[in-house]
């Protein structure tokens, strides 16, 4: 009976119950705040970033791989190879900078572009109109690309243009250095000196590219970024970092099973007439390769640093990175002391890495590449059609298992099992389609506003044409500096001709320290040679003794030293007095000594005077020299000369009239 009762009183309990539990479960199907805020940031980030992946090549200068140089790189072995896929057969088709340079950023053979050494055409007017126009770099950009080039860029790149298709420039002027270099920043020339904080040039290529890339993002946030850094790296001068100067002592990485082997008489010829090494030389490539590693500390470091870069900006998955050098190096192979260029493994096998999104981590790839083969790569990454005039392919259907590469071209099974490598020709058998005309490379020139024509001011040269319609340069006249009237010099072997105001002057002065009345002036003619017979009752005058004037055995140092006597040969003769007693030898040392030392504090003194003259250096003034003659001046010449400081003087057998013009 009483359960209804309690039932009704319980009921409401039951239901505020009821509804409490089941509010969790309708929350609990419900989003959080913070689970939205996570998921629209992330669809932000999605939305900000490119539907194209991001490219970085990573570029070192003369790096080796037989030698064990990648051994001192533990975090680029880290972060490209265990993260991305190591190529163990990588080679370059030609072993120097600016061929191998040339064959990197064009994607062709050095027979096609035409670039053999690293002087002939390697930056020429050939080159800039054929081959850079059509660089990797040139695809990009037209594809939306913001491309940028950090470091050292050809052999002889001068610095006076940036190359086609870079946004951002940062290019050294010449080859390699750590310290005082120049570079080309966006068109403007910077000299940089030698504080390391602000000038070592492998931690500036590091910080310029990560600062280029994190503005890019920030400014353009869709358009995908593709940048080189070219490092300095190991090549000389081998200026390693401050903290790292110490390391690698005793380090023998470089010798290698064919190290110091030689002569070779199998091999080419330079191989059959190299020696084996001496002792310094083996001294100096242990050094060399210490050197050598330290500077890769350096890299290693810029490379954890983009990698940190990419990995806090969210862009480490959609960002290809690569890892290579432009040829290898040889220190003590083959009993050669340094250097490249030779067809043999140390010198064409270089290290590979890339790493980037859908690479499985940590492969190693047994195929070979070439260093033509990295333009069509970066190409392939960004989707853009490979030119048919490329001679390399990509290396991307090595990597994926798919059907397709990302530009839609069908992988092929078969690989390459032989390539070509090319060396330098001689100058005899380069090609004469390399060198333009005379008259074509003056108009190159001409075109450039520093050559214009007419001068501008501070302009040094302009561009005119000939008659017969060639072009040369025509130094620029227009600021016309004041110049004061250019004195003649007359001279002729007669006497010298006394104007009438020195005539006047003379008279006067007679006149005035003469007392007979019968007394007639007669002037003063200047002589042709000095008269030393003359000078000797002057109490001012002395000479210097004539070397030529000791023959005859007399004495060089009888003021020095009157008790010694030493001879044109060397030889030393003393009284006898100086050395019959240990006292007088003892006296006369010590005169000696004090002789010495009061020449010393002379010496010390003139040479005070000395700098102080040197710095105390008047402009200088040009003079008029007459051979064996006097000048002949007429009397506006007299009066001009008057009012300067210096007058006419004989200076031996020669008449000098300074006249504040070159003749």
């Amino acid at each position: 009976m009483q359960l209804p009762w309690l039932f009704s009183l319980l009921a409401p309990l039951l239901y505020f119950v009821t509804v409490i539990d089941a509010a969790p479960e309708r929350n609990r199907n419900k989003p959080s705040y913070s689970s939205n805020l996570r998921e629209n940031k992330q669809s932000n980030k999605a939305k900000n970033k490119s539907s194209k992946p991001n490219i970085i090549l990573i570029m070192t200068d003369d790096q080796d791989l037989m030698l064990g140089s990648m051994d001192a790189m533990n975090k680029t072995r880290h972060i490209l190879g265990e993260g991305g896929a190591t190529f163990n057969n990588a080679f370059v088709t030609t072993p120097m900078c600016c061929p191998s340079r040339s064959t990197i950023l064009t994607g062709l053979h050095t027979h096609n572009h035409n670039v053999y050494t690293n002087n002939e055409h390697c930056g020429s007017l050939s080159w800039r109109r054929g081959p850079e126009t059509k660089t990797f770099a040139t695809f990009l950009k037209d594809n939306t690309y913001r491309t940028g080039y950090f470091g050292k860029y050809l052999n002889t790149y001068n610095g006076t243009y940036i190359p086609p298709g870079w946004m951002e420039w940062v290019g050294l002027v010449h080859n390699s250095r750590f310290y005082n270099y120049t570079i080309n920043r966006n068109g403007k020339k910077i000299r940089m000196k030698n504080d390391y904080y602000k000038d070592y040039l492998t931690d500036l290529i590091a910080n310029d590219s990560v600062t280029f890339f994190k503005l890019s993002k920030q400014v353009y946030p869709t358009r995908p970024v593709a940048i080189v850094l070219s490092m300095p790296a190991p090549h000389g001068p081998e200026d390693a970092a401050p903290q790292y100067q110490h390391m690698f002592s005793g380090v023998m990485t470089h010798r290698t099973p064919t190290w110091n082997i030689a002569p070779n008489h199998d091999k080419h010829w330079i191989f059959q007439y190299t020696t084996k090494m001496e002792p310094q030389q083996i001294a100096f490539t242990d050094i060399l390769q210490q050197k050598r590693l330290q500077t890769l500390l350096s890299v290693d470091d810029a490379v954890e640093k983009s990698y940190n870069m990419l990995k806090e900006m969210d862009e480490l998955d959609n960002t290809f990175i690569i890892f290579t050098s432009d040829h290898g190096y040889h220190a003590g192979q083959f009993g050669l002391v340094k250097g490249k260029s030779m067809p043999y493994d140390f010198d064409i096998r270089v290290p590979f890495y890339i790493r980037g999104p859908n690479i499985p981590p940590g492969i190693q790839i047994p195929n070979i590449i070439l260093n033509v083969d990295i333009a069509p790569t970066i190409l392939d990454m960004a989707g853009i059609p490979i030119p048919q005039e490329m001679d390399g392919k990509s290396v991307l259907k090595l990597l994926f298992n798919g059907t397709r590469g990302r530009s839609g071209d069908k992988k092929k099974r078969q690989w390459r099992d032989t390539f070509l490598v090319e060396r330098g020709k001689p100058i005899e058998e380069r090609e004469r389609s390399n060198y333009l005309p005379r008259n074509e490379r003056m108009k190159e020139e001409c075109a450039k506003p520093e050559y214009q024509s007419p001068c501008q001011p501070e302009q040094l040269k302009e561009c005119v044409m000939n008659e017969d319609g060639t072009l040369r340069f025509k130094k620029c006249r227009n600021e016309k500096k004041s110049r004061k009237k250019r004195k003649k010099c007359r001279c002729n072997n007669s006497s010298r001709k006394l104007g009438k105001k020195e005539k006047k002057s003379q008279r006067l002065f007679i006149r005035e320290h003469i007392s007979q009345d019968d007394y007639k002036p007669r002037f003063m003619r200047s002589r042709n040679v000095r008269d030393t017979e003359a000078d000797l009752d002057d109490p001012f005058s002395f000479q210097l003794p004539d070397n030529k004037a000791l023959s005859d055995g007399s004495v060089r140092n009888a003021v020095v030293d009157p008790k010694c006597q030493i001879y044109p040969n060397r030889t030393v003769m003393c009284d006898n007095m100086v050395s019959s007693s240990k006292e007088a030898w003892n006296e006369h040392s010590q005169f000696v000594s004090m002789q010495i030392k009061e020449l010393r504090e002379k010496i010390k003194d003139l040479k005070d005077i000395h700098n102080y003259l040197r710095k105390a250096k008047p402009p200088k003034r040009k003079y008029c020299i007459c051979k064996s003659g006097d000048l002949e001046l007429d009397e506006e010449d007299l009066e001009e000369s008057d009012e300067d400081d210096d007058d006419s003087s004989i200076v031996e057998s020669a008449t000098v009239y300074s006249t504040g013009e070159k003749k």
